[in-house]
This record gives structure tokens, C-alpha cells and sequence, in this order.
């Protein structure tokens, strides 16, 4: 179990594309490709910023879905960090890890931090909500 404590930041992100590149009729399969850009309100010292990513997804006919995805997090100061993430979602609720790479010296601990996303969809806003929390 994630400690409150190992809470990081809290994320608000919307879709930006999405198009579906394949689907299967008979397995029930749906690869989509999506593009996303949110808000990051850091907690202590972890920073806030924009967060951008893109990605892919496969769906399944049961509901679940499974993507990997990367992108840039820019700080409020402007640095900018990596990160590379996979989530599994299913009825609106989504889990995701993701990892922070980056060689500014003054962002050091967020280096190969892994971090624990726990959220869902918001469909009055359509917008994901999510906390993040510091897993290793």
C-alpha cells in the first residue's frame, strides 16, 4: 500500500487527438493512438508544471485497456524532465507508472524516481484526475 506520505503532486490532464489505427472485429481488439497534455501542482518539493505525452493503447472487449506512453514535463522554471509511463484502466478508474528521467543536476532526485498514478476519468470535464505518489 502507497503511504499518504509518499504523495507527490496532483494532475489534471486532457485529451488532445486520439485515432484509432486498428481493430480486430473478431477478437474485440482496438489499438489507438492518443496525445494528451495536462497540469502538475507539485507537493514539498516536487515541482509543479505542464506535463505533455503521447501514446498507445489496446483495448479490450471486456473494458480494459493497457497503454505505454512518454513525454516531457516542464517545470514551472522551466526544466524540462522525461518520463516514460504504462497504465491499466477499466470503468473509468486507471492506474499508471511512470518513471522521470533527467540530467539537470538541480532536479537530481527526480532522476529515475518511479512514481504510482492513481486516478480516473472525469467525463463532466473530460479531463483524467489523478495523484501521484512516489513508489521507489
Amino acid at each position: 500500500m502507497i503511504s499518504k506520505e509518499n504523495k507527490l503532486f496532483e494532475e489534471v490532464d486532457k485529451p488532445e487527438d486520439s485515432k484509432i489505427v486498428s481493430e480486430d472485429k473478431n477478437s474485440g481488439i482496438i489499438n489507438r493512438e492518443s496525445s494528451w497534455s495536462g497540469k502538475i501542482t507539485g507537493i514539498g518539493v516536487f515541482p509543479g508544471g505542464i506535463i505533455r505525452g503521447r501514446g498507445n493503447s489496446t483495448i479490450y472487449r471486456n473494458g480494459v485497456s493497457i497503454s505505454n506512453w512518454q513525454g516531457i514535463f516542464t517545470t514551472e522554471k522551466g526544466q524540462e524532465i522525461t518520463f516514460v509511463g504504462k497504465d491499466t484502466s477499466k470503468g473509468g478508474k486507471n492506474y499508471i507508472i511512470r518513471t522521470y528521467f533527467t540530467d539537470d543536476k538541480d532536479l537530481k532526485e527526480l532522476d529515475g524516481l518511479v512514481c504510482l498514478l492513481d486516478g480516473g476519468y472525469d467525463s463532466q470535464s473530460n479531463s483524467y484526475i489523478c495523484s501521484g505518489y512516489k513508489l521507489m
